[in-house]
Parts: C-alpha cells; sequence; structure tokens
C-alpha cells in the first residue's frame, strides 16, 4: 500500500495492515476507513474493530469526553464496587479506563447523587434496572425497525455500504435529538398519569400498593401454530396482536404492563373498564386472525418495577388459562364489583394450580 492510496496517507496504518491491497473491496474499505477516520477513530480503533460500519455509528452517537468512567465516579463519589452495581443495572459500559460522553458521565454523577443522597443503594438500583431494560427494548426495536425499512431496501437497491453506512450515522444523528425530546414529554406526561392515580402501602410502608384489576390476554392455538408459521407470518401474527392489545387497552382507559410473546398483561382501575376491554378484545380476534382469551382479577396488589404482584395478580393468570378461546373468566370479585352492566354465567367449581380449595369464577357474556 503506496502512500497515496492510504488514508491521509499515514505509514502507521500500513504497518498496522488494515486493508489487504488484493482484496476485491479493498477500494471501498479504505473509503470507509477514512470516513471513521474522519469521525475521531484512532488506527487503533479501526484495526481492532469487527465491524466498521459499528464504529462509526458508535462515534457518531457517542462522541467521547477526556474523563474515563473511573474518573467520573471518583469524583462523583461512589467506589468502584458500586459503581459497576450501577453501570450494570442501566447497561452502560463497566471498564473504567474507558472515556466516556458528556452524557454518560451525567449518568453516573446522577445515580451517584440518587444512591448517596436521595434513594439508597436499593432503590437506586432498581431504578437503574427498569430504566436499563425498558431502553435496551427500545433500542432493540428502533434498530429492528430501521434495518427493514431503511437499510435492506437501500442494499438491495446496490448502495454501497460506505454509503449506507454514511447515510445511517447521518439520519440517526439527525433524528436521535428529536426522538429523545419525544421521549422526555412522554415521560413527562406518564409520570402525571401514575401520579393521579389511586395508592397506598402495605403495613410496614415498604412497597407501593394499589388497588387494581389486572387481566391476561393470550393468543389460543399459538404454540402449536407457530410449527405451521413461516418467520413472516409468526412476526406479523405478534405485531398485529400487539398493535391490537395496546389500542383497545388504551381505549378502555387501561395500559399494558407488559407483553411476552403471545401474551399480553393489562390493568385499569375500574373493573368495568376491564370488563369492557376483555369484551373488545374478543370482538377484535377470530375469523382469519387467532382467537383469544382472557382471564381478569381484582384485588390489592404490590407495585414493583413498573409491575404488579400478588395473590390476585396470579389468580388472573391461571384464569386465562382455563378460559375457553374467544371468552373471558372472571374472579368473583370482578363480578361483584362491577356496576351491572355485564351478565355473567357462573362456572362450575375450579380446582387452580396454587390456590386451595375450589375457585368460583365466572364468564362474562357478551
Amino acid at each position: 500500500m503506496t502512500d497515496d492510496a492510504s488514508p491521509a496517507g499515514n505509514h502507521e496504518l500500513d504497518s498496522l495492515e488494515l486493508c489487504d491491497p488484493l482484496a476485491p473491496d479493498t477500494a471501498d474499505r479504505l473509503q470507509l476507513i477514512q470516513y471513521v477516520l474522519g469521525l475521531g477513530a484512532t488506527p487503533e480503533d479501526v484495526a481492532g474493530a469487527s465491524n466498521l460500519g459499528e464504529l462509526a455509528l458508535d462515534l457518531t452517537l457517542r462522541p467521547r469526553g477526556s474523563l474515563t468512567l473511573g474518573e467520573v465516579a471518583a469524583s462523583a463519589g461512589i467506589d468502584w464496587p458500586t459503581t459497576l452495581r450501577l453501570m450494570t443495572a442501566i447497561g452502560l459500559s463497566t471498564d473504567p479506563d474507558l472515556p466516556v460522553t458528556a452524557g454518560e458521565a451525567e449518568t453516573v454523577r446522577l445515580l451517584a447523587s440518587a444512591h448517596n443522597d436521595l434513594l439508597g443503594e436499593e432503590a437506586t438500583l432498581q431504578l437503574a434496572r427498569v430504566t436499563g431494560t425498558a431502553m435496551a427494548r427500545l433500542a432493540e426495536t428502533v434498530v429492528g425497525v430501521f434495518r427493514l425499512q431503511v437499510e435492506l431496501p437501500r442494499r438491495e437497491a446496490g448502495m454501497p455500504y460506505v454509503d449506507l453506512v454514511k447515510d445511517y450515522a447521518g439520519l440517526t444523528q439527525n433524528l436521535l435529538p428529536n426522538f429523545v425530546s419525544t421521549l422526555d414529554a412522554v415521560l413527562r406526561r406518564q409520570i402525571v398519569a401514575v401520579a393521579e392515580r389511586m395508592w397506598s402501602t402495605d403495613a410496614e410502608q415498604s412497597v407501593v400498593t394499589v388497588q387494581r384489576t389486572v387481566g391476561f390476554v393470550d393468543l389460543v392455538g399459538y404454540t402449536s401454530a407457530t410449527a405451521a408459521w413461516s418467520l413472516r407470518e409468526l412476526t406479523n401474527v405478534l405485531i398485529e396482536f400487539d398493535l391490537r392489545t395496546s389500542e383497545i387497552v388504551a381505549a378502555g382507559h387501561g395500559q399494558i404492563v407488559k407483553t411476552i410473546g403471545d401474551e399480553a398483561m393489562f390493568f385499569t382501575e375500574h373493573v368495568d373498564d376491564a370488563c369492557q376491554i376483555a369484551l373488545d378484545l374478543i370482538a377484535a380476534s377470530g375469523g382469519t386472525r387467532p382467537a383469544v382469551r382472557i382471564g381478569l382479577a381484582c384485588g390489592e396488589m404490590a407495585s414493583v418495577f413498573g409491575d404488579l404482584y400478588g395473590p390476585d395478580v396470579n389468580l388472573a393468570s391461571r384464569l386465562v388459562a382455563v378460559a375457553e378461546p374467544s371468552t373471558a373468566v372472571v374472579s368473583e370479585r370482578v363480578r361483584g364489583g362491577q356496576s351491572g352492566r355485564f351478565r355473567f354465567e357462573e362456572l362450575p367449581p375450579l380446582t387452580l394450580k396454587g390456590f386451595a380449595g375450589p375457585t368460583t369464577a365466572y364468564r362474562i357474556e357478551a
């Protein structure tokens, strides 16, 4: 490789053997190397990168500062074992010698302040874990959508890889600030919405408790059907289920707690809302779509990490498992707590795992 062919004419790059001059993609790789060097990469960064496109994205989204993680943690007043636990929980690097971005440094300082002065270790770790999990799931969704809707069509159109990397980095750099602003607006609204809801605590004042009706909605026959579906069909079914469930629950004044493949968990503050959501979900399923079944229970529940726990949550989970396709089975307390708008059929006593004695339950009649 001559000086003219090397990025920036650098003998150091030649010595690192960053390019095979005989490889068919040498010209493209040289352009990509020049691009990442222009973003601030060192020759050693280039030599150690398994994928230069990923390196370009990292440099675009995470411009390094002058301080390492260890230095920021020390100045923030937290020891290294605590830093390690917090960084692991929230999903940031745990390398003490890694230069961090200004935003990452502020995150360390915020967690340190919460740990030392406001929340204590356990609560700060809980907050960090929930944040890290939510951001990881959001990142998976954003990158997955971008790959399918942007990257693959451009590759198929013959766009050179170096141009695709530049396009990718430019789009993320331009769109991410607006997206982060959107997250900020949504988080502020959700904090207000949660604060407006009724809540209490247990006797020891160690956990927040809430009175809620919780529901589980399950796709019927999902496990057996997956053997006959292609990956594309499976994906379309799950996307449609998630979208339909989310829209119906939101329209019914409820909130999705979580989705796990073919099942979603939601809650409402009022029993009537949960019953109506169940009927609307049933009405929207079937036909060419897989049918759903639903279980509802209500009572006092512990609110932990954005999830709900307690005997009535377990009961709702057991009830959905015994519901027939296109039906909703509810607990005795749900039937007794509704306003009278709905009709119910009592079921034969049920034997449910984890519950002593027969359980009385009802089917909502449409």
